[in-house]
């Protein structure tokens, strides 16, 4: 069953997941379905198995989209592939995220439409600009979500 939003990104890039996990706190014991992202893998777990368990849960998959994220093998080995593929497939929604300017037109992301205009990356916004931005995103999410499980009322 698909009842979770993946969030892929460089390790690079954590500010920015920490941001967004920040933002979508208000709302997390809300929705219908669970946030998850690798920061949830404990010591002692198979961190790969873990990261296939929930790649296989994804409802939504939100990729935070910077020159670290496209130059990071295991994404682009483990994580884009089954994620592209459940998309076409199953129906699971893509939200790209653009942190910073990278070649995502370079890459299959190009064919998904963006949650922000990739002219205008989250580390080009002001604070005020950024928080209303992620503010934006979570709703997004909080939609989605809603919709991949069907639920109506919320």
């Amino acid at each position: 069953m698909r009842d979770l939003i993946f969030i892929s990104y460089s390790h690079k890039d954590k500010k920015w997941l920490t941001a967004l996990r920040t933002m979508l706190k208000p709302l997390a014991k809300k929705l219908p379905v669970e946030v998850w992202d690798d920061t949830r893998i404990r010591t002692g777990q198979q961190w790969r198995a873990e990261i296939e368990q929930a790649l296989e849960r994804a409802c939504v998959a939100v990729l935070l989209v910077s020159p670290d994220f496209l130059a990071s093998d295991f994404i682009a080995e483990h994580e884009l592939p089954p994620l592209l593929k459940a998309a076409e497939q199953e129906g699971l929604v893509i939200v790209c995220l653009h942190i910073s300017h990278c070649l995502y037109d370079e890459t299959d992301l190009e064919h998904y439409q963006a949650v922000n205009d990739p002219s205008q990356t989250l580390d080009l916004l002001s604070v005020a600009e950024r928080n209303r931005l992620l503010a934006r995103v979570c709703r997004e999410l909080k939609a989605l979500a809603l919709l991949s499980q069907n639920f109506t009322d919320f």
